[in-house]
């Protein structure tokens, strides 16, 4: 039996100089022949074609624009809560899984060291998948109302030991949702959040406030600011009932995904199709926002229109312990780098610059430019510069 020759690297070796077709010798010139590598060709070429790079202030100025028209939405997510004490999803699953036990048996003790050996060995990555696991838990506890057990196992979670805190970003806020002059400057709010931090903050803050919370498509809307909890609304003091219903767990997003025309897409469609959005504490990972947002992207007719997003830029040091971490695992990687003649601190430049060129083009793809700030002050700065038109 005769063997084909393996063309696995001739494939590769000519996609990778057919992405680079378009340099000339004028744009090697100065080269020598130990520079001629992939790398340096790489970074001629990005230099050629370089990414799209909008100026902040043409952003904030468009942004401010909507604001001032009343068509800017403000979408916000579990790092805003975050920052006030509140955990975040991720913080949120790690406080349900510690009082959730796992054993029932005579010894509380024993018991309780069991679920935290199990936690700890059987590691679990899906977040999705820990979700369903705690949902289905509280389904199975006797003597207990089913219809909203969890709702309240989760709000327990959500408040017990957390001391709230004022920020500065939450305060910017704040005043970005307040009337100016009995003129509601603010098109809406949509929060993926299930607490009540805003509406909290809102009454003691503003005078004279005038929102309302929506959670359910029977809620209507009146001139009060629309605050639409779009995945769930648990607020600290009250009794819940069905319909305080939540999206966390797997069987929820299900819905989520296979009914465009529930009230929850439809309210996030429509601000999208028709609004300026602008996206504060999201990390763009949320499956259901992204197809939400793509459906929208798709569809639009206006090319110079956009939504955008407020991000943190990678830290050097979070680069650093990260790469440090990858090498000190990864030997022939290390060997790589090394031959390559990378120095340690041009790589994390490098990479820096990759990761956050290749988050624009993931946002841009989905209809989002994004912002760029280095510390939550920077964050309040620029919510600061819309409000006041002082771009």
């Amino acid at each position: 039996m005769i063997e084909s020759p393996d063309l696995t690297d001739e494939i590769c070796r000519s996609v990778t100089l057919n992405d680079l077709r378009g340099l000339t010798l004028n744009d090697l010139r100065g080269l020598s022949l130990e520079e001629l590598n992939i790398s340096n060709l790489i970074n001629i070429f990005k230099q050629k074609y370089p990414f799209e790079v909008v100026e902040e202030s043409i952003s904030l100025c468009d942004i401010n624009s909507a604001y001032n028209n009343g068509e800017l939405v403000l979408v916000l997510g579990s790092g805003v809560s975050k920052g006030s004490g509140l955990p975040d999803w991720s913080g949120l699953l790690k406080k349900l899984r510690r009082n959730l036990r796992f054993a029932q048996n005579d010894n509380e003790n024993q018991s309780l060291i069991m679920d935290k050996i199990f936690l700890n060995l059987f590691d679990i990555k899906s977040e999705l998948i820990i979700a369903r696991n705690i949902q289905q838990r509280c389904r199975l506890r006797p003597n207990m109302d089913e219809s909203i057990i969890f709702e309240r196992f989760v709000r327990c979670a959500l408040y017990r030991g957390t001391r709230l805190k004022y920020t500065q970003l939450l305060k910017e806020i704040i005043r970005l949702c307040s009337f100016y002059k009995d003129k509601k400057v603010l098109d809406s709010v949509i929060t993926y959040n299930y607490d009540d931090i805003l509406e909290y903050y809102l009454n003691i803050y503003v005078e004279n406030s005038s929102f309302k919370p929506i959670y359910f498509s029977g809620i209507k809307n009146d001139k009060s600011l629309p605050i639409y909890h779009v995945h769930g609304f648990l607020p600290r003091s009250g009794n819940l009932s069905s319909k305080n219903r939540i999206i966390l767990g797997e069987e929820t997003y299900h819905i989520l995904y296979n009914k465009l025309s529930i009230w929850n897409n439809k309210v996030q469609i429509n601000k999208f199709k028709n609004n300026t959005c602008l996206l504060v504490g999201l990390s763009l990972t949320d499956p259901n926002l992204r197809r939400l947002l793509d459906t929208v992207n798709k569809k639009r007719t206006r090319s110079d229109k956009y939504h955008y997003i407020i991000r943190f830029r990678p830290s050097n040091k979070e680069i650093e312990d990260d790469l440090k971490k990858l090498l000190k695992n990864d030997s022939n990687l290390l060997k790589e780098k090394n031959s390559a003649g990378l120095e340690f601190d041009e790589t994390v430049k490098i990479y820096k610059d990759m990761k956050c060129a290749f988050l624009e083009e993931d946002a841009l793809s989905l209809g989002l430019r994004t912002i760029w700030a280095d510390s939550k002050d920077e964050i309040v700065k620029i919510l600061r510069l819309i409000r006041l038109n002082s771009t």
